[in-house]
C-alpha cells in the first residue's frame, strides 16, 4: 500500500471507532433520561412542544465544555445557523454533504453542545415527533466536517429507539438521494449512517 493510502485507511478506522462510540453515548443519555422520567423517552413525548425543548432536557445529562445554545452560538466551536446562501438558505461554509456541496444547516439547528472528548452533538426538534441527533465525532475544528465521513445523523423513533439514519423507518432512506457521491442534494449525507455502522465496505470505499 502507498502511503496515502495507509494514512486514509488509519483515519478511516478512527472515524469508524468514533462513530460507535459516538453511538454509545447518544443511547446512554436517553437510557438515564427514561431512568428519570420513569418511562421510555420517545419523539411524541415531546411533540407540540417548543423547538429546542428535547435538547434542553438531553444535553443535563452530560458533561460539557460548551454548551452552544440554540440562537447566536459560538461559530469556531459550533455549526453555524446565521450564514445565508444566495437561496436564503441557512449555510455553514465549513461543513459540506457527502458529495462535498453546499449543506444545509436548518436541520442541526435546535441546539448543539461539545463534550470533553471534542464531540459536536446537534439536534433537530420540530416540535411534532421529530427528532434528530447528529454528531460531527472529530468537532467543527477538525477536518473533513463532512456528512458521512466525520458527520452523522440518527432519528429518535417513537418506540423509544435511537436509530441510525437511513435504517428501514427512518425519515431517509434513500441512498441514491442522500447518501451517493453523485446526489447534489443538499441533505445528502443524511442516509449514510446506518451502511457506516453496518456495511464492512463502507469506510473503504470512501
Amino acid at each position: 500500500m502507498t502511503l496515502p493510502s495507509v494514512i486514509n485507511n488509519n483515519k478511516s478506522k478512527v472515524f469508524q471507532t468514533s462513530l460507535q462510540a459516538a453511538y454509545t453515548i447518544l443511547q446512554e443519555g436517553l437510557a438515564k433520561m427514561s431512568a428519570d422520567y420513569g418511562y421510555t423517552i420517545t419523539s411524541s413525548n415531546f411533540e407540540r412542544r417548543t423547538n429546542g425543548e428535547f435538547y434542553n432536557v438531553y444535553k443535563t445529562y452530560y458533561k460539557k465544555i460548551y454548551d452552544c445554545s440554540v440562537l447566536n452560538p459560538n461559530e469556531s466551536v459550533c455549526m453555524t445557523r446565521n450564514n445565508k446562501n444566495e437561496a436564503g438558505l441557512s449555510t455553514d461554509p465549513s461543513y459540506k454533504t457527502f458529495s462535498g456541496n453546499e449543506i444545509k444547516t436548518s436541520i442541526f439547528d435546535d441546539g448543539q453542545f461539545v463534550l470533553p472528548n471534542g464531540m459536536l452533538i446537534m439536534f433537530e426538534d420540530t416540535g411534532y415527533s421529530i427528532i434528530y441527533i447528529s454528531v460531527d465525532i472529530n468537532g467543527k475544528r477538525q477536518k473533513p466536517n463532512r456528512w458521512g465521513y466525520d458527520v452523522f445523523t440518527f432519528q429518535l423513533m417513537n418506540d423509544g429507539k435511537l436509530l441510525p439514519m437511513g435504517a428501514e423507518g427512518t425519515d431517509y432512506e434513500n441512498t441514491d438521494n442522500f447518501c451517493s457521491k453523485q446526489s447534489k442534494h443538499y441533505y445528502n449525507g443524511i442516509a449514510c449512517t446506518y451502511k457506516a455502522i453496518t456495511d464492512k465496505d463502507f469506510w473503504k470505499n470512501l
